[in-house]
């Protein structure tokens, strides 16, 4: 034990310029690791915390309808103490209201909203004065209103507000209402009143729409497993669930996909820094091997000197991990310092205590796996090297110790980077990726080697000689396109998937985002509204007519909710769908099965229904329905199935029927628009609007953009500033796994020197060498490198994926002016030292 300790002190204390790569190489990686999860859990806890404040809550039980016994048993079953924290109860109904002075005739729809006291669970709820919201203010029949109410109705704190059958007194003004976004589209400004008033409204009465909400917080990470076990419970039941991850629909699959990548970034530099580790190990033995053949001449083992060289490694795999720690703390600070105004304002910039613990844990592991195989090389040098030709090649037998620990290290990588990415099938199609990549690049090595040996009359020494050192004993362009080659195809890949990220949540596609949407618009009514909104807004609105149907029969069978099987489709079927017709897709939809009508009308009932409703009681291409259209039955067959992109829709339909049967059915036209932000402005835009078409109904979810622009816009900006870091940090890292191959030509440049060779030739040689090295591992990467993008955007993140050509070109040229400019850097002292010195060195 002494003399592994001694002899690890002393190669460390002789040797640490060389191995010095290896340490940075491990600091980078952890580095990366740890910042990366450190900003991804902080950056999930501030969206987290945006998406709880737009749900009020962490968890949400819903109905329209009162709830009975049974349901508030079930409930109050799943959600118990102590993963339940806190509970509090909702009513809301969309109502007219009217001043109590008769003199007053203003009138406006409202969202009426019944609260407890300990409204809102989670979230800001502030006053015109920027006071907090007291509870006290909505007692003995008080509300709270916002100002752009009363504005329209000409009222102020201290008059009172008739709703339904009960007078309320108003008696405060909110400035900042809690989750805006949380229910959805607004058909009027909001009204706050106490809970145990909405009874006397009359307004929950038989027939009403009032919607009842029940809302939870949970000890952290409980929120989805009790979401999952309420919808599990309740399935048949008229009553919904969800978290606050589900509180803004397809925006949870973006965050998802952000969490994902930001995952696989840091696999990305940890594999790019694993690279590196194993390029310094194998260098580092093969210049050691003359010392390793004295120690085997003087008595030591190969296991022991083996196992000195491993304490090496674990010893720089843990101290260059605790710097990585140290640097990412930096990092952070970095990014607090430039980004603090653009990131969430209530965004973490300190480490995540298993984040610090991760890093370590895979600094050492990565280390240890990467510098496995080299080390084994220890093994095979006999002390007979210090006599014979270290070229001379011995008939190679079957290395069970070297395949076995091969297979360890295999095994090992697939289960770290699992860890890493949360999943064994993304840890697996990124292994899956390497080692396509590995392969790719070992057989382009080859051919390039097998092509040049066979090049003939090449005028230029220099040419000439830079050709004879791809294929010469001893050379390093198998190494060197594959460490370079790996390095080009993880950093483009990456790049090239943070683009195809960046576009699939890009909000500029969805810059025609309405704020507002009009409804009940007559027929008639439908150009001098297109004129009115021209003229207010400088925009045409889109107006689509709606019609409303049930679903009374699926391929012949009837609606029976008697039936198990239709009991358990209850929401689908029982619902009423808004449809339309049209003769075209819009922008946001694909057909993936069947085939899309023709342009021309047709009585024949047909229509188009969305994914989603594919399998319902067997609906396929082919099945039909019927539907109930205010009494007429009218039965159409399903001739193709869609994809719709709800994220970038202004309007979107479940069921789509082809024109020519609809044109005649009651009818009610919906409009979208881009109306004024400024509450002030909007309010005044809404009341010339209903004061030209008092019929119509204003649902304004500006909010909902707002909120979703906010949350998307952090996203992006965390996704592009870290495939800026992965990107830096593969530069680094691929710079010393150029510059440590040095080691290897030194000689023969020498040797050429004391020939006679100019510092101009021995220039062009290595310029020509690392320049043809480049380029061959820029193709085979870049190449390689969409292969992985488009996989991982198809299968793991099921987003839309686009070739980059640009950045492959660049990615091209970047990769061989930085191979031939280090190549050439790194061997500077061969062409500015006299030889006889670097010749007794070697």
């Amino acid at each position: 034990m002494n003399f592994i300790i001694q002899m690890a002190r002393r190669e460390l204390r002789s040797s640490w310029r060389r191995l010095l790569f290896f340490f940075v190489c491990i600091a980078i990686g952890v580095c990366a690791i740890v910042a990366l999860r450190s900003m991804i859990q902080n950056v999930n806890r501030a969206i987290a915390g945006d998406a709880r404040a737009i749900l009020t809550a962490d968890v949400q039980v819903d109905s329209d309808r009162p709830w009975t016994d049974e349901q508030l048993e079930i409930i109050n079953r799943v959600m118990q103490a102590p993963r339940v924290v806190s509970r509090t109860e909702t009513i809301e109904s969309a109502t007219m209201a009217r001043p109590a002075d008769e003199a007053n005739e203003a009138v406006m729809m409202v969202e009426l909203k019944g609260i407890e006291a300990n409204y809102p669970l989670v979230g800001e709820f502030k006053m015109q004065d920027g006071s907090n919201f007291d509870f006290s203010l909505l007692q003995n029949f008080g509300t709270v209103a916002s100002p752009a109410m009363l504005d329209r109705l000409s009222l102020k704190v201290g008059d009172s507000i008739k709703i339904g059958e009960a007078t309320f007194q108003i008696r405060g003004v909110f400035d900042k209402e809690p989750g805006v976004a949380g229910g959805g589209f607004r058909l009027g400004p909001r009204l706050f009143i106490a809970r145990s008033d909405v009874e006397a409204t009359g307004l929950t009465g038989f027939g009403s729409r009032a919607r009842r909400k029940i809302q939870f917080t949970t000890i952290e990470n409980q929120a989805e497993p009790l979401t999952k076990q309420l919808k599990a419970a309740l399935k048949n039941q008229l009553v919904s669930a969800r978290s606050y991850r589900d509180a803004e629909g397809n925006l949870n699959n973006s965050l998802q996909r952000a969490e994902d990548y930001l995952s696989l970034t840091g696999l990305v530099v940890l594999v790019l820094g694993g690279i590196g580790i194993s390029n310094v190990t194998r260098v580092f033995v093969e210049q050691k091997k003359k010392s390793i053949a004295v120690l085997k001449c003087i008595g030591a083992t190969g296991s022991r000197v083996t196992v000195a060289y491993l304490s090496q490694v674990l010893l720089l795999g843990f101290t260059g991990s605790v710097l990585g720690v140290i640097l990412a703390r930096g990092v952070l600070a970095l990014v607090k310092y430039n980004f603090a105004d653009l990131l969430p304002e209530n965004l973490s910039y300190e480490l995540r205590p298993y984040a610090v613990f991760q890093g370590i844990g895979v600094g050492v592991l990565i280390s240890l796996l990467f510098s496995a195989l080299p080390l084994l090389r220890i093994r095979k040098i006999k002390p007979n090297l210090l006599l014979r030709d270290d070229v001379a090649h011995v008939k190679q037998r079957f290395d069970f110790m070297r395949w076995a620990t091969g297979f360890i290290v295999v095994a090992g990588l697939v289960a770290l980077v699992s860890w890493q990415a949360g999943s064994l099938r993304v840890g697996f199609f990124f292994l899956l990726g390497i080692a396509v990549t590995a392969g790719l690049l070992y057989l382009a090595a080859s051919l390039l080697i097998a092509l040049v040996r066979r090049t003939k009359n090449v005028q230029s020494f220099a040419f000439r000689q830079a050709i004879n050192s791809l294929y010469r004993p001893g050379n390093q362009t198998r190494v060197i396109v594959m460490v370079v080659g790996l390095g080009v195809f993880l950093v483009i890949a990456i790049q090239s998937l943070e683009k195809n990220l960046l576009r699939d949540l890009d909000l500029g596609k969805r810059s025609n985002m309405p704020n507002m949407f009009l409804i009940d618009v007559q027929k008639d009514q439908e150009q001098p509204l297109a004129q009115f909104i021209k003229q207010e807004t400088g925009e045409e609105p889109l107006l689509v007519p709606t019609i409303r149907a049930r679903i009374t029969a699926i391929n012949g069978r009837d609606i029976d909710f008697e039936n198990e099987d239709m009991r358990r489709e209850r929401g689908r079927l029982g619902r009423e769908y808004v449809t339309t017709f049209r003769a075209n897709l819009e922008y946001n939809e694909r057909v993936i099965e069947g085939e899309f009508w023709e342009p021309t009308p047709s009585p024949e009932g047909e229509i188009s229904i969305e994914e989603s409703m594919k399998g319902l009681l067997g609906l396929d291409v082919g099945g039909n329905i019927t539907f109930d259209i205010q009494g007429r039955k009218l039965t159409a067959k399903v001739t193709s199935i869609r994809k719709v992109d709800w994220r970038n829709s202004r309007t979107g339909f479940m069921v789509l029927f082809r024109p020519g049967t609809l044109e005649n059915a009651p009818q009610m036209m919906v409009g979208a628009i881009n109306g004024p932000t400024d509450e002030i402005e909007k309010s005044r835009f809404e009341k010339r609007l209903l004061d030209k078409f008092p019929n119509l109904s204003v649902i304004d979810v500006t909010e909902i953009v707002r909120s979703i622009t906010r949350i998307i816009n952090n996203v992006t900006l965390t996704v592009s500033f870290t495939g800026l870091f992965v990107f830096l940090s593969g530069v680094l890292i691929l710079i010393g796994s150029i510059a440590i191959t040095k080691f290897q030509r030194i000689y023969e440049a020498a040797v050429l020197k004391t020939l006679g060779a100019k510092r101009k030739t021995l220039l062009v040689i290595l310029l020509a060498e690392y320049g043809l090295l480049g380029l061959v591992s820029g193709l085979i990467g870049a190449f390689a490198a969409e292969g992985l993008s488009y996989a991982t955007s198809k299968y793991i993140f099921d987003i839309e994926w686009a070739f980059t050509p640009q950045l492959n070109f660049i990615g091209v040229a970047a990769t061989i002016l930085l191979v031939t400019i280090v190549g050439a850097i790194s061997t500077l002292d061969v062409l500015t030292q006299k030889p006889l010195g670097i010749l007794r060195t070697q």
